[in-house]
């Protein structure tokens, strides 16, 4: 093992020579020394994947990166001879959820275990950017016997790491579970089998929306972060949690007459979930449930209400309301899977009337559901994978709260087919 002492450049050409000689097969493990003379050992493992897709859908969708992360089928759009421009099959292949990160585990740090993880695919940040690369993962762990804390980009409190919709497609089936990483900061305490979580989180790569677009410029200028509280019961058998949070948004700071405006729009998200670990299945069910939660790629938003200064322009806000529920069930063979979800989510409307501008995702549609089967054939770290997505959305007529109504549903469904090579 070689002692690096005051050579930076020493450091940077072992790790890179690490990561030719050793990605997916062996940790590099390098050592440095501290200020007070003492050895501290740094050990660096890669993980990651290249993932080739192949899709067929039978109508046009509403969808992000290229159509790969599909949410639901597009309307009906009839020309002037009556003809659906929508009625119009699609292809795709696909390369762009490859992945690769890196586990560093370093020296105690305060009586703690300490570590960090990077991760990036090629997804991009927008629709724009795809096959760009993007950061996914960047975060600072550290471990005591009862307790942790993470700093970093991480998943967004609702996404529950152990219990979210296993699908060969990307995306964690958006829109009926959320999909979001975020800059955070959280902790946990574990009490026998009960884990006690608090985080706070702002906005990165999955912004609301408003005014000016997708960004996180109305959570900061809320001057308040996005907070959780979550619960986690976990037995060999069974995990069941759940999680409450709130977050504050000030969507503008001048009005249309420009004037100061300092309204803001509130909304709580939560969510109720439990995962059966049987010896040759496993079992998920989650519910959940929202106020404006576009940030976390599902159904609502929120909009202006009546005028509270109609000299000055100044509007209130509302939130449309979002709730949702998902099974999923796979079997656990080595060489052999097959598994089902179904979801569903209902646009839940608005408390109050939304007479002037809004920011809903699908506005006009009532309801949306899918029944999704799929299969693996699992060889070492190779795989081929085949899915069917059914999709439905209900699209009609929204009132001023956004209640739907005379919907009529529209369906696609997407064939998939993924090789997978692990490392």
């Amino acid at each position: 093992m070689r002692t690096i002492t005051n050579r930076p450049i020493y450091f940077f050409s072992l790790f890179f020579v690490c990561i030719a000689t050793n990605i997916g097969l062996l940790p590099c493990t390098l050592a440095g020394n501290s200020e007070d003379g003492k050895e501290k050992q740094f050990s660096f493992s890669f993980y990651g994947f290249v993932n080739y897709e192949m899709s067929f859908d039978t109508r046009q969708v509403v969808a992000a990166r290229e159509g790969n992360v599909v949410l639901f089928p597009a309307p009906v759009k009839a020309d002037p001879a009556g003809n659906d421009i929508n009625a119009q099959t699609s292809i795709a292949y696909y390369v762009l959820t490859s992945r690769f990160g890196s586990r560093i585990t370093g020296p105690e740090i305060m009586g703690a275990k300490s570590s960090a993880v990077f991760e990036g695919d090629f997804l991009g940040t927008q629709a724009d950017k795809f096959h760009h690369l993007r950061l996914r993962h960047a975060f600072i762990q550290l471990n005591w016997e009862n307790s942790a804390i993470i700093a970093g980009q991480y998943w967004h409190p609702l996404f529950i790491p152990t219990c979210f919709p296993d699908l060969v497609n990307f995306g964690g089936s958006v829109p009926y579970h959320v999909l979001s990483r975020a800059p955070q900061l959280r902790f946990s305490h574990q009490i026998s089998n009960l884990i006690l979580s608090a985080m706070v989180l702002t906005q990165g790569d999955f912004p609301s929306t408003g005014p000016q677009g997708p960004s996180s410029i109305y959570l900061r200028n809320s001057s308040t972060p996005e907070a959780y509280l979550q619960s986690v019961f976990s037995t060999p058998l069974l995990d069941v949690g759940a999680s409450l949070g709130y977050m504050t948004l000030k969507p503008r700071l001048e009005t249309p007459a420009g004037f100061k405006t300092t309204e803001t729009i509130g909304g709580m998200a939560s969510n109720l979930w439990f995962k059966f670990n049987l010896p040759a299945l496993t079992i998920k069910v989650q519910g959940i449930y929202g106020e404006n939660m576009t940030h976390l790629i599902m159904l609502g938003g929120y909009g202006e209400t009546d005028f509270l200064d109609i000299e000055k322009e100044i509007r209130g806000y509302s939130a449309v309301r979002t709730g949702s529920v998902w099974t999923d069930f796979e079997t656990t063979g080595k060489r052999y899977r097959v598994g089902f979800f179904a979801g569903y989510s209902e646009n839940l409307g608005s408390k109050e009337e939304i007479t002037g501008s809004s920011w809903v995702r699908g506005g006009n549609i009532a309801y949306i559901y899918r029944l999704s089967p799929r299969a693996r054939l699992i060889f070492d770290n190779f795989s081929i994978n085949a899915e069917i997505f059914y999709d439905v959305a209900a699209y009609g007529n929204p009132d001023l709260k956004f209640k739907v109504h005379d919907a009529e549903e529209v369906n696609n469904i997407r064939f998939l087919a993924t090789l997978r090579y692990n490392f």
